[in-house]
């Protein structure tokens, strides 16, 4: 096992690493009920905290009822946390059981034990900008 879910000390929860992990390694899925984005920009944004896109066409959701380990953890890419500075990258992965899905692959070595972070990347500038207030604030 690579990583696990802890409380973050950014939010919430968060995904850490179980041993070291070296740059461009794996370390996590990130996978879910396939929505359009059409379905998915069309509903308030309280309900987005776990989609990620996966290509121009579809999105990837865990919804919310199942955003608990207790209730899914066949992939765990949705507690990875947003940072300016992250560790790791969103990657698109060809999986064995899921097919094509995303990745959270590392950008550098990070040490046992560290939370894994990813760039969320929101449009939040200009017309069309698109992102929680949180993410406009921070």
């Amino acid at each position: 096992c690579r990583v696990f879910v802890d409380e973050s000390q950014i939010a919430g929860e968060g995904l850490y690493t179980a041993r070291d992990l070296a740059p461009d390694t794996v370390a996590s899925f990130y996978n879910g009920i396939r929505l359009t984005h059409r379905e998915v920009d069309e509903r308030e944004w309280h309900l987005n905290s776990n989609t990620i896109s996966l290509d121009s066409e579809i999105v990837l959701d865990v919804p919310q009822l199942y955003s608990s380990t207790q209730a899914y953890c066949a992939s765990l890419g949705h507690k990875a946390n947003h940072s300016f500075t992250p560790n790791c990258k969103y990657s698109l992965f060809e999986h064995p059981r899921f097919g094509l899905i995303k990745c959270i692959r590392t950008i550098q070595t990070v040490g046992q034990h560290d939370e894994l972070t990813v760039s969320y990347e929101y449009n939040h500038q200009g017309q069309g900008g698109n992102a929680p207030e949180w993410y406009k604030t921070t």
